[in-house]
């Protein structure tokens, strides 16, 4: 599924996916779903992972919150506070 594919079938647009360049995925802002960057620069939006389950399961996300860079971390936080308002702490 391509970009376009996936924004008629969801429904999102551009504007709800973010760029996590440290990791290699985008986040779609307002699901929390990440999706992988290949290797081409397109997106896998086969095989979502959401960003809440893997708050929820830090053993097997550990790695990945602690690859965030600084400048990734605000707009995961923000997909968090967002989505799990009362449970969040700032990574």
């Amino acid at each position: 599924m391509n970009l376009d594919q996936y924004t008629t079938k969801t429904g999102f647009t551009t504007k709800d996916l973010e760029l996590l360049p440290s990791v290699g995925a985008v986040i779609n802002t307002k699901n929390g779903d990440t999706f992988p960057l290949m290797a081409d620069d397109s997106i896998d939006f086969t095989d979502p992972m959401n960003v809440v389950d893997m708050y929820n399961d830090q053993f097997s996300s550990e790695e990945w919150f602690t690859s965030l860079h600084t400048c990734d971390k605000p707009v995961v936080n923000e997909v968090l506070m967002n989505l799990l308002p009362s449970e969040t702490t700032v990574i």
